[in-house]
């Protein structure tokens, strides 16, 4: 089978952090489809890379011991690879972020306090 099929491809989350000036954290993989990989990497976001790996998830780190296991994952790439030659598909990607919630200021609670 040839083209974009999920037969032809592995699939890593490369999971990464915001803290300390950014680092790339660990990859984890391969996964059998772009899902399993994303729902892995959706999983991970506010955890440790070394949390996930203590719960025997497959991965090769790619920072320091401390960045591994103090920062959180904030943000996540789900890349493919040919199998057997880890060929990257430079063309294709999928990224992701945790959500910053805002809350947005209320008059009526400006109000109360000044009242």
């Amino acid at each position: 089978m040839t083209g974009d099929s999920g037969e032809d491809w592995h699939f890593y989350a490369v999971v990464e952090t915001a803290v300390d000036g950014g680092h790339t954290l660990a990859e984890f993989g391969p996964r059998p489809t772009a899902l399993d990989a994303l729902r892995l990497a959706v999983y991970s976001i506010n955890r440790t890379a070394y949390s996930v790996l203590e719960q025997g998830i497959a991965g090769d780190l790619r920072a320091d011991a401390r960045a591994v296991e103090q920062l959180p994952i904030t943000s996540f790439t789900i890349r493919r690879h040919r199998p057997g030659t880890r060929e990257l598909d430079a063309g294709w990607m999928l990224n992701g972020r945790r959500n910053h919630k805002q809350h947005p200021r209320s008059s009526q609670a400006d109000s109360r306090v000044a009242s």
